[in-house]
């Protein structure tokens, strides 16, 4: 169940994120065959439900003529598919997640495996084609994209689990500058103006060894719809000595725009010295990123959860002319950023630099370490809650200047170096505001707290189950949590679902000395009804 929140805001995740086994209805089809591993045969087999094939390949080369008025659905058995890596084909849909031909679908239970073996990609998308329930696992490559790559194509990704993909370092290696592109796309990579629909799928464990984007990379005018997936324990630049590798999650770089909403973005990892933990956006990339969950990301740089650069790291050339607004203007609207880290310690949550032009809406930053760290950018923030530090660091004569009005700015508050005007804050009396409301606790105390009996990792789902002491609510799905030991300084990770005395997280959890015996749920910032009117984000 999603959490339940005030009136201001929409649920904090929607229903169902993450892979679903949704039915599959075969009359919105002109033709349905059928693949099993086990019972199939692509000699004698013809693809009906009584004589499978058993190959996917075989399928996509034999499923009869499809067009958009007769597209093609091919559903697949539960079992492992190793072949060759394949193309995806216009108009016919692949399903996995069946029990046996035409059997129930669940893509947890009968898991449709199309394995890497550590050595191949696996797959290339195509236009107007839909891959959906299937666990795309142990890819490798020397290149971009490990486990799907879509290069100027746009096919629907939904369902589907991503495990143990990895992008190996360019080989030779060795350019003369820092920061170059390296492989990027650790399980996914969409470039050259793709428009794919990537949505309610699980990336778990994926890796870039030398290239940004350990789960998923967003490259040259490509415009992707990025929402309603869970990226869990991924990381960037494994083997990196030149700093390329940005984006433990996600990067979304050169004038890529689209949409990045309503996902989880939990423990993943920039290492080797590289920005963003969470996801990266540069080079005058502009997606709406909204309605999501940041929490537990680490970067070896800056930025814990979300970095923002206008400009590129760029060393042996002149900079970019800075953008009209209505070319360039990033949306931040609605997320969440709790328990984000960066090495320094002073831009968890996130760092917005480099000429960005952002306009932040309803956010919620709180228990970061290192809160909201601006610098050097054009910033519009509306109505967002910052319940800890933030800074504006440094000017630039070319930006305009910026705008605060609504928000909920505790701090402390760092040097504000730019020029802004604030209007209506709540915020600390050293800085300027002629309408400024004093600084309060104005929200519900609704945390929990409580004691792990035990927990294990569920290897079907990628999650972490944890047996606690007392009963829990039901409605804790979405919110984020500290496990520790005795409720010290822990690790934080996000509920996927609370039950009795079960709770489950998405993801893994790091094994710890003494063991992990408490849990903390961060209190929603929900608005008390005595509350000045106007100002934070209403609540998680």
């Amino acid at each position: 169940m999603p959490l339940c929140l005030c009136a201001f805001f929409p649920t904090l995740l929607p229903a169902g994120v993450g892979p679903r086994s949704e039915a599959v209805d075969p009359g919105q089809y002109g033709q349905v065959f059928y693949v099993d591993a086990g019972s199939g045969d692509d000699v004698v087999g013809d693809g009906s439900k009584s004589k499978p094939w058993a190959s996917i390949i075989h399928a996509l080369e034999h499923s009869g003529f499809a067009t958009a008025d007769h597209r093609v659905a091919v559903l697949v058995s539960g079992g492992r598919y190793l072949q060759p890596t394949f193309v995806l084909r216009p108009h016919v849909d692949l399903y996995g997640g069946y029990a046996k031909p035409g059997g129930e679908r669940d893509v947890y239970a009968h898991p449709s495996v199309l394995d890497g073996n550590g050595d191949r990609r696996i797959v290339f998308g195509a236009d107007q084609a839909r891959l959906d329930g299937f666990h795309l696992v142990d890819a490798r490559i020397r290149g971009k994209g490990a486990a799907l790559h879509c290069d100027g194509v746009s096919p629907t990704i939904t369902n589907c689990i991503f495990v143990n993909n990895r992008t190996l370092i360019p080989d030779p290696w060795d350019p003369p500058l820092i920061h170059e592109t390296g492989n990027d796309g650790g399980a996914v990579m969409i470039l050259n103006g793709a428009k794919p629909e990537i949505s309610h799928n699980l990336f778990f464990n994926n890796s870039t060894e030398c290239g940004r984007g350990g789960a998923l990379a967003v490259d040259i005018g490509a415009d992707p719809v990025v929402k309603n997936n869970v990226f869990a324990n991924n990381r960037a630049g494994m083997d990196d000595p030149m700093r390329s590798s940005d984006g433990g999650a996600v990067s979304w770089f050169d004038w890529s725009g689209g949409e990045f909403s309503g996902n989880v973005i939990v423990a993943n990892s920039s290492l080797a010295n590289n920005d963003a933990g969470g996801v990266f956006v540069a080079l005058w990339a502009a997606p709406v990123v909204s309605s999501n969950v940041f929490v537990g990301n680490y970067s070896d740089d800056d930025a814990g959860g979300l970095f923002s650069g206008g400009q590129e790291h760029r060393y042996d050339e002149p900079l970019d002319p800075y953008p009209a607004k209505d070319r360039y203007n990033l949306l931040v609207k609605d997320n969440v950023f709790v328990g984000n880290r960066n090495s320094a310690d002073n831009s968890g949550a996130m760092r917005i630099t480099m000429e960005s032009r952002a306009h932040f809406i309803g956010n919620v930053i709180a228990e970061n370490h290192g809160g909201m760290y601006l610098q050097r950018s054009e910033i519009m923030a509306e109505n967002n809650t910052v319940w800890q530090d933030w800074k504006f660091l440094e000017d630039k004569a070319s930006l305009a200047s910026s705008f605060f009005s609504g928000n909920v700015l505790k701090g402390p508050v760092g040097p504000i170096e730019a020029r802004v005007t604030f209007e209506g804050n709540m915020m600390e009396p050293s800085v300027e505001d002629g309408s400024r409301i004093r600084v309060a606790d104005i929200f519900l105390d609704d945390a929990l707290s409580g004691e792990i009996l035990s927990l294990s990792f569920n290897s079907q789902t990628y999650s972490t189950v944890l047996k606690t002491a007392e009963p829990l609510p039901a409605d804790l799905a979405g919110r984020p949590v500290r496990l520790s030991e005795d409720h010290e300084d822990g690790q934080w990770r996000v509920i996927k679902s609370s039950r009795g005395r079960q709770m489950e997280v998405w993801g893994a959890v790091q094994t710890t000395t003494g063991g992990v015996n408490a849990f903390d749920v961060i209190r929603t910032f929900t608005l008390k009804e005595d509350a000045p009117k106007g100002v934070g984000a209403g609540s998680l």
